[in-house]
Order: C-alpha cells, then structure tokens, then sequence
C-alpha cells in the first residue's frame, strides 16, 4: 500500500477485511466495557457499515443489492476474524 485509503481499495474484498480488521480492534475494548457486546457482532455490524459506506460514496447503493451487501458482509466478518486469529497465532510463536 503507497498511500491512504481509497474508495476504490474499501471496495475490494481485501481492502473491506483489512479495514474491518482494523476498526474492530480499536473499538473492541470500548465497546467490551461499556456493551458487553460479543466481538463477532462488532465485526459484522463493522462489516455492514463498511460496505453500505462504500455503496453510498460510490453511487452503486440500489434496493436490489440490500441483500448481497448483508451476505457479503457476513463473508467479510468471518474472513476478518479468521485473519485475526491467523495474526495472533503467528504473534505467538
């Protein structure tokens, strides 16, 4: 990556689990304190933001991909916390 974030980089999959990764793991001790809202709800919800985000600023948000985005939203939650876990395992080693 040679720069800042991009709307066209959060529009890739790579680019929607990076970022999702991120965000989660700067909000998940606030949100663990004062919620206790389990980590793979953050993730999900983190995901859904991330995606309709990117839609909205790009022009593409239709009624018709409503569904896809919450599919795809789910696949980009579960591939953040499976990068996560892959992150910490290799942390510690």
């Amino acid at each position: 990556m040679n720069g800042f974030l991009t709307w066209e980089y959060l529009g890739t999959f790579a680019g929607a689990v990076a970022i999702t990764t991120i965000l989660v793991q700067f909000f998940k001790l606030q949100a663990d304190k004062v919620w206790k809202i389990p980590t793979r709800y953050i993730v999900y919800l983190i995901s859904v933001i991330i995606l309709f985000a990117y839609q909205i600023f790009n022009g593409s948000l239709e009624l018709e991909n409503i569904v896809l985005t919450l599919l795809n939203a789910v696949v980009v939650s579960m591939a953040s916390m499976g990068l996560f876990d892959n992150i910490k395992k290799e942390l510690a080693k």
